[in-house]
């Protein structure tokens, strides 16, 4: 028992002492967990699923707006959290309104877009006045796009 102990440990030792090894188990990993979240994007998310992560209460936006509350901002949180806003933004546009006309919803969801877009590019600049201007003018484009679309 002892013996077979030291051999798998011996083997794990000699697996940690080839990066070629470690790289390509990490190179995998990464694959499969790109390959997953192509799998379920291209299935589709479900508008409130997709609304519920960025708006609900302790969702990306109201995280967002706290962040740039902050004195001294998070900028790598921030960064981080506009970039999936931008990510479920797209995944918005490619699905299909509850109710209201495909060029509408076509629309209102690009402008969605367009305002995270301009968002995460004020984050990433580290411009506290144009990430608020952006996430004052991404606050105000609910109503309309919940009249015209939410059941």
């Amino acid at each position: 028992m002892l013996r077979s102990a030291f051999i798998f440990e011996a083997r794990l030792f000699a697996w940690r002492n080839h990066p070629m090894k470690l790289t390509t188990s990490f190179s995998i990993a990464t694959l499969a967990t790109f390959s997953l979240g192509a799998f379920l994007f291209a299935q589709g998310v479900d508008i409130k699923e997709i609304m519920a992560k960025a708006n609900k209460a302790g969702g990306l936006f109201p995280q967002i707006q706290k962040g740039l509350k902050a004195p001294t901002p998070n900028w790598a949180n921030l960064k981080n959290d506009s970039d999936e806003l931008v990510s479920l933004a797209t995944m918005l546009g490619k699905s299909k309104p509850p109710k209201g006309d495909a060029a509408s919803w076509a629309t209102m969801s690009k402008g969605y877009l367009d305002e995270s877009t301009a968002l995460k590019t004020a984050i990433a600049a580290m411009n506290k006045a144009g990430a608020d201007a952006a996430i004052g003018k991404l606050a105000t484009s609910c109503t309309g796009c919940h009249k015209a679309h939410k059941n």
